[in-house]
């Protein structure tokens, strides 16, 4: 009796994975977006072939930025698949995220019992430094701006 468990057992977790396995599933980060800085949009592309796939499918992705096994963003999509699909879709990443390695994890799902992860790291830069430089040149570019429109009128003045 033991025996005809462990097979049954072992006959659905191989059938369970002859229906996963079928599905494969990428994430690539475009070189552009291998570093952003936070509160701006982070691009990605997703590749998902799934041959056994006899008709149009609702598949569910969830996105997750992680830093340290934190949640730092996510979102959730729906979107249509019959035996391959390729597509770029983004997340915001939020002001709040730390400067520092993270990882975007896509999983996809269906109603039924489809699952796959797949994940892809990238960096996020310090945004506080880079806004106080812009900050900055926009400041002295404005007292320059002042002085030359100062000069030009005191020359303005002197010549008539």
């Amino acid at each position: 009796m033991k025996k005809i468990i462990f097979f049954f057992i072992m006959g659905l977790f191989l059938i369970n994975l002859v229906l996963v396995s079928g599905l494969s599933a990428s994430i690539n980060i475009p070189e552009k977006y291998s570093e952003v800085q936070a509160g701006e949009k982070f691009y990605f592309s997703i590749e998902i072939k799934y041959p056994e796939n006899p008709s149009r499918k609702d598949i569910k992705l969830s996105y997750e930025i992680l830093k340290d096994g934190e949640i730092v963003a996510q979102a959730k999509v729906l979107k249509a698949i019959e035996n391959q699909a390729s597509f770029m879709d983004f997340i915001v990443i939020p002001n709040s995220a730390e400067k520092g390695m993270n990882i975007i994890k896509v999983g996809i799902s269906d109603y039924e019992d489809l699952s796959k992860e797949v994940e892809a790291s990238f960096n996020i830069k310090s945004k506080k430094q880079e806004d106080l430089t812009k900050y900055i040149f926009m400041l002295l570019g404005s007292i320059l701006l002042g002085v030359i429109l100062i000069l030009i009128r005191v020359f303005l003045i002197k010549k008539g």
